[in-house]
């Protein structure tokens, strides 16, 4: 785990899902499964060196909000999971951060090697998929 201040939050359980907004820009279309995906580069650390921004899934649902309403003040996003066991799997940390104006915030901390981002890439799946085109 590359950042110190973090520590894996084990009261977040392995099936947890963690949802990642995913801008236009990184939606791809994958000719072997036939379909979108997120890139890998959704997957990646924030540009300013701060760990990868997750939506912790249960909290967001425990808030009465929807899969829509947490995409709300994000026009055009799409939503991808992945579970905090495979986060994990890939020697990531998952904590909570809440924030705010967004109390289900949290982030996974770890190196996001391309091995790591192409494993997110590939097995998530869609909470609120890209419009189609």
């Amino acid at each position: 785990m590359a950042n110190a201040e973090y520590s894996d939050d084990r009261t977040i359980s392995n099936n947890a899902e963690l949802w990642r907004r995913i801008p236009p820009k990184h939606i791809v279309y994958d000719e072997n499964r036939g379909r979108v995906r997120p890139s890998t580069a959704a997957f990646d650390d924030h540009s300013n060196g701060s760990p990868m921004s997750v939506l912790l899934g249960e909290v967001v649902v425990g808030s009465g909000r929807t899969a829509l309403e947490a995409l709300a003040a994000h026009q055009g996003y799409s939503l991808a999971s992945i579970t905090a066991g495979m986060a994990r799997q890939c020697t990531q940390a998952v904590a909570r951060e809440p924030l705010p104006d967004e109390p289900a915030h949290g982030v996974v901390v770890g190196s996001k090697t391309d091995k790591v981002r192409k494993k997110f890439a590939y097995g998530c799946t869609w909470i609120v998929p890209p419009p189609m085109p």
